[in-house]
Formats: C-alpha cells, structure tokens, sequence
C-alpha cells in the first residue's frame, strides 16, 4: 500500500495527522438533544501542516476511483468547510490525494475522466497518483508546498517533466508570464490569473 509511504512522506515535511472532532447537540431516540463528539473530516488519513494552513487528506484503491466515489469525497469536504469561516486559511488549502493504478488499458476512457478531475479546482484541489508505476516515489514531486528535486544538469526530458509539474500546479497564463524572457515580470497581467481572497470579507 502506497498510502503509508505517501503519510511517511508528509511526516518527513513537518505534517501532523489530525482528526477534526466537534461536538454537536443532535436529538436521540427520545426525542431528547444530547452532545456528541463527532470526526467533520471523515477520511482515515488526514494531515496538515504545523500552523494548519493547509490539509492533506489521502485515499487508496486497487483500482481507479469512479466518478460517484469523488463526487462522495468532496462532498464531505463541502460539508467540512461548512464549519469554517472565511478567514480561515485552511478553507482554501485543502489536498485530496487519490492514490491508485492508472495502467488498465481496458478502461482508457474512464482513467483520462479520472485524470480530468484534477482540473477541477472546486471545493479542493484534486491530485492523482499512479501507484503503478516502477519510482512512485518520484510521482511526490507533484505535490505542491514541496521542494522539486532537480539534478543541477537535467536533459530536455527531465526539463519537460519540470515543466509539466510547474503547469500542473499553477495557472497556465501564470506560468507563461514567469518564462516571458522580459526582464520584469509583468504583475498586472499575473494578476489576471489570480483569484484574490479578501481577508476582511464578513463571515
């Protein structure tokens, strides 16, 4: 299982394994409203970073997860960040990692729908790992908040893989705008990439 090399992983930057536990009033069977402690995060591996400005929550299959299987993920993460107010950073940091196998030649169609998921930055920011592949450990190198480790002489293919992690992780037109060979980088048109919290922004 890849999950605990994935959790090791995060260990190894600092993370911490967290449950999210609040207390809630619901009413028994008698009718009656008593307090119980309950997990609004309910995955089995969720981990987030020492000041808790972002989260990782990681899931496993032997087989490529479906569409309902992600649509039920994110919508208990929807109902997470029901609890959280907008200044709370974290709402806007949330990793869901979907480890699995993306080598089933039968099912092309259903793993390129698989992988279109990640586009969707909705409710969190979706990352599909192939747990497949022969060097796993290299398919870490996508996970954004982390360093890419390079040699100080990569060839073109390795350039090209760079490449593709960088665009993987920030806006297309962003990314054209940091290799304008221009000497200044142009903020103003950066700016047009970028979707802006407001802090102050009421509750």
């Amino acid at each position: 299982m890849k999950i605990e090399l994935v959790s090791q992983f995060l260990k190894d930057h600092d993370y911490l394994e967290k449950k999210y536990l609040r207390t809630l009033a619901i009413s028994n069977q008698e009718g009656e409203k008593e307090e119980v402690s309950r997990n609004i995060l309910p995955f089995p591996k969720v981990f987030t970073d020492s000041n808790e400005k972002e989260i990782y929550i990681i899931e496993e299959k032997s087989t490529h997860f479906l569409e309902d299987e992600i649509n039920k993920m994110e919508n208990d993460i929807l109902a997470f960040i029901q609890f959280l107010s907008n200044r709370d950073s974290i709402k806007f940091n949330i990793n869901l990692l979907l480890l699995c196998p993306l080598n089933d030649s039968s099912n092309k169609e259903e793993i390129t729908k698989l992988l279109s998921f990640e586009r969707s930055k909705y409710t969190c920011r979706k990352i599909i790992l192939n747990t497949a592949i022969e060097n796993f450990e290299q398919e870490l190198g996508i996970l954004p908040s982390f360093p890419i480790k390079i040699a100080q002489n990569p060839s073109e293919e390795k350039v090209e893989e760079l490449e593709n992690k960088i665009k993987a992780i920030v806006d297309e037109g962003i990314y054209r705008e940091l290799v304008n060979e221009a000497d200044e980088v142009d903020i103003d048109e950066m700016r047009k990439y970028l979707v802006i919290e407001d802090d102050e922004q009421s509750e």
